[in-house]
């Protein structure tokens, strides 16, 4: 019997050791799994930041872009409203003349616009210039565009050119709006189209540097 006890000692001993190796193994293995875990959650807290940053940007950006968008429009707005050296009511009672069916107040609410210099009158210029059978008138219309100089009346002066019935030198008035407005470049056929259809030799004369000009190049 005494020689048995050592033995049950010995063997509750080594499972004691056994068991506390084992809590020590399971209680290691589950640090490492926490500061494993812990690592892991330090880059997806710095991608989430990273992503909330991003998206912060991209509001802004947009916020940004919007707000710029709106402040053109509206200075845009103003700009096309500007009846220049006349009152709104004066300039809207000369663009109201452009309609009269006598060339001869067509012709003087051309040229008051012209002088004012307000871009509120352009709209009504380039329609009119666009209908106009008056000679007198067209040249008049072309030219209070060209001191105006808003680039919206271009494409109506380039078609102006070959205006049908019109003699060359009021479709002259239209060709030195584009010359005045440096836009000759871009309107170079066009041009040539009109400076091989004119007659006067006086209106070829003054036309031909221009041509010639390209025509080297």
């Amino acid at each position: 019997m005494e020689a048995g006890i050592p033995a049950a000692h010995n063997t509750a001993m080594a499972i004691n050791r056994i068991v506390t190796s084992v809590f020590f193994a399971v209680g290691f293995t589950l640090a490492l799994m926490e500061i494993g875990c812990s690592f892991q959650s330090v880059p997806d807290d710095r991608r989430r930041q990273k992503q909330a940053a991003l998206e912060e940007y991209e509001r802004q950006q947009r916020a940004d872009s919007e707000a710029a968008d709106r402040q053109r429009a509206e200075e845009f707005k103003r700009m096309i409203a500007d009846p220049g050296s006349l009152s709104i009511q004066e300039s809207d009672a000369e663009i109201e003349g452009l309609r009269s069916t006598s060339s001869l107040q067509r012709i003087r609410a051309a040229e008051k616009l012209g002088d004012a210099k307000g871009r509120r009158a352009v709209d009504a210029l380039v329609a009119d210039l666009r209908t106009e059978t008056d000679p007198a008138a067209f040249t008049a219309v072309a030219q209070a565009l060209t001191r105006i100089g808003d680039f919206r009346a271009t494409d109506a002066l380039v078609d102006a050119m070959s205006a049908p019935n019109m003699p060359d030198n009021a479709r002259e008035q239209a060709f030195n709006a584009i010359v005045e407005f440096r836009s000759d470049w871009r309107y170079v056929p066009q041009i040539q189209r009109f400076y091989d259809s004119l007659k006067d030799e006086s209106v070829r004369a003054r036309v031909r540097p221009v041509v010639e000009r390209f025509s080297k190049k």
